[in-house]
């Protein structure tokens, strides 16, 4: 799961969710170098990949300034990205960071989400707007759900088949919200029981090294978050 990729120091408050320049480039050669494949949940869906090894790049909330840097670095190496935008943010910024007191940023208008479908990136829906949707009422989630489906499906003119909860947040019945409205898969971050609409996701931060991407890449990382994930929120 990544968010923003910048060595803006205004960015300096959305820390751990904006990595540098270098770290970003640290990610993907070490996918070069261990022979990862990047691909999309709609890859999955169509079988398009060829490489035993897999795996899918994440960006929540589709700030604008990856245009600057980390989607040609993507494009320089043929690899892709899930795309996950807050449609009642389209051409806005990230709001609800602001209000927190965290760097306000722009997010992508449809003319770039357009370009991501162009480039052959996925876009999945982050919800209409950026809530955690756990507790929330059932229509309003209804229509959280759909309404971004909707309105994504209708700026790229291509099927949606993936969802990112905001903060995480797994709300009740989600199995059979998500799976009515007509996605396949769903990405969570901390999540007890993972399953297709509620996928473990790992954070990717400044922090992180090779050895600390490789062991969280790894199956003994699988099983200690089996075992960890019940014991953690995220906010």
């Amino acid at each position: 799961m990544l968010h923003h990729v910048s060595d803006d120091p205004a960015q300096a408050s959305l820390k751990p969710y904006s990595i540098s320049r270098n770290i970003f480039l640290q990610l993907l050669n070490y996918l070069d170098a261990h022979n990862y494949e990047t691909i999309g949940f709609d890859d999955l869906i169509a079988g398009n990949s060829s490489k035993q090894k897999k795996i899918i790049l994440s960006f929540d909330d589709c700030p604008r300034h990856l245009f600057d840097f980390a989607i040609p670095e993507l494009q320089k190496r043929n690899m892709k990205a899930s795309f996950y935008m807050p449609t009642a943010h389209i051409g806005g910024t990230n709001s609800w960071d602001a209000a927190e007191g965290r760097a306000e940023v722009e997010l992508m208008n449809e003319a770039d989400l357009k370009a991501l479908s162009r480039l052959g990136m996925e876009l999945g829906a982050h919800a209409h707007h950026h809530i955690p949707l756990k507790g929330i009422e059932e229509t309003a989630l209804q229509f959280e759900v759909t309404e971004s489906k909707k309105i994504l499906e209708s700026i790229v003119e291509r099927h949606v088949h993936s969802f990112a909860y905001p903060y995480g947040s797994v709300p009740g019945k989600y199995k059979a919200i998500l799976s009515g409205a007509g996605y396949r898969f769903a990405c969570s971050i901390y999540q007890p029981y993972e399953n297709d609409l509620a996928l473990r996701r790992f954070i990717y931060h400044d922090g992180d090294t090779n050895k600390t991407l490789e062991q969280k890449l790894s199956f003994a990382y699988k099983c200690y978050r089996f075992f960890t994930d019940p014991l953690k929120s995220y906010s």
